[in-house]
């Protein structure tokens, strides 16, 4: 099944997680393959093999989304709403990057994202 992860690397209600597990899902449910995305909320950005907390999401999310300006314009602006509303991150203050890589499906799939732990290889380091 088509889907895209998103990871809160600090520590979330499981109410939280399930909302943005479940978000991410209905944003890339039609679309296969997938790109890492780091996102930098706050301009702070949150490492493999850090153990600091403040606000960051990693995100997975489908390559064929970076395909059209249509497709990126409507994840941008839903992904910033959703980090405004939710998070209460001052508008404008998301920083988004890309990187491509593959993934697991089976790793993944059924997991919350809290309990889902990326492989060593997965940031390409």
């Amino acid at each position: 099944m088509p889907y895209a992860l998103v990871r809160a690397n600090f520590d979330v209600p499981d109410e939280f997680d399930s909302k943005m597990s479940k978000f991410m899902s209905e944003q890339f449910k039609k679309h296969e393959g997938f790109l890492c995305v780091d996102v930098q909320v706050n301009k702070r950005s949150l490492r493999s093999g850090t153990t600091e907390k403040f606000v960051y999401c990693d995100l997975r999310v489908s390559d064929t989304m970076l395909t059209n300006e249509s497709d990126k314009t409507r994840w941008f602006k839903a992904f910033s709403d959703f980090i405004v509303q939710e998070l209460a991150v001052e508008p404008l203050r998301c920083i988004v990057m890309y990187q491509p890589t593959t993934a697991d499906c089976e790793a993944i799939e059924g997991k919350l994202v809290t309990q889902w732990t990326p492989p060593s290889d997965w940031y390409g380091l």
